[in-house]
């Protein structure tokens, strides 16, 4: 549908990372949700409410790759002498349950996020690196925009253009600090990962404020408020913001 609407952009481009995906039973020891990050790759563990464990791999690659003995045995050779319980965890996993994908991102951007009565979001408008979690996130803020500005039933073209106007700004820049991410997630050469995980772990000794900091400008976003008419009541049965208000005594 991309490439439909917009046939002379390029389209996401390989970021140099593949990803590995598992859902296991939960470990017989307790343990921390954790990510840790070695030269060129990361691991990353996280309990589900039902008592298994989500975990998340990535390395740098190159695109297309496969594993010919599979991928539980990929995750064995790369992951396989890491700190518990990483290896417990893939040992758990059954062999079919890994998923291995790519990961693409629009390092370039659309010009605009629909054309004519088409609309696109989530990943179809700004595919990202999952290092900051927004890839989802971002979808859900496409829709309540999208929402905002084509449930007035006005212009619906204005109502699209407002919508790519408005997100079109936000989500490149989180398209782009993602890739940062990756970036620094993926150095390999022994003196570049020195230094990387010294800063990251001098940032983690000063207080979790300065590692939040990463997060500034994303995670403060806030849903469109809507106008209302004169005489109007909110969603909250109060008057609109353009009634007058009786007097407090």
């Amino acid at each position: 549908m991309r490439r439909a609407l917009f046939p002379a952009h390029p389209g996401p481009a390989y970021s140099g990372l593949t990803t590995w995906r598992v859902v296991v039973p939960a470990p017989e020891l307790p343990f921390e949700p954790h990510e840790t990050w070695g030269p060129g790759s990361l691991w990353g563990t996280q309990p589900l409410k039902d008592g298994r464990v989500y975990a998340y791999a990535a390395a740098t690659a190159p695109q297309g790759g496969k594993a010919p003995d599979g991928e539980k045995a990929e995750l064995l050779r790369r992951f396989g002498d890491w700190h518990d319980p990483v290896p417990g965890i893939i040992a758990a996993a059954a062999p079919k349950s890994v998923l291995r994908n790519d990961v693409h991102h629009m390092i370039r951007p659309l010009p605009a996020y629909h054309r004519g009565r088409t609309v696109l979001l989530g990943d179809a408008a700004h595919a990202m690196a999952p290092t900051l979690g927004q890839g989802g996130n971002q979808a859900i803020e496409d829709a309540i925009v999208l929402a905002h500005h084509t449930a007035t039933g006005l212009d619906l073209g204005a109502g699209l253009a407002a919508y790519s106007a408005e997100r079109q700004p936000r989500t490149a820049a989180i398209v782009r600090k993602s890739a940062q991410v990756a970036r620094l997630m993926s150095l390999s050469g022994t003196p570049a990962v020195a230094v990387r995980d010294a800063l990251m772990s001098t940032v983690s000794r000063l207080g979790p404020g300065l590692v939040l900091r990463t997060f500034d400008g994303i995670a403060d976003w806030r849903p469109p408020r809507r106008t209302y008419a004169a005489g109007a009541q909110d969603a909250h049965g109060e008057p609109g913001a353009h009634e007058e208000r009786p007097a407090r005594r």
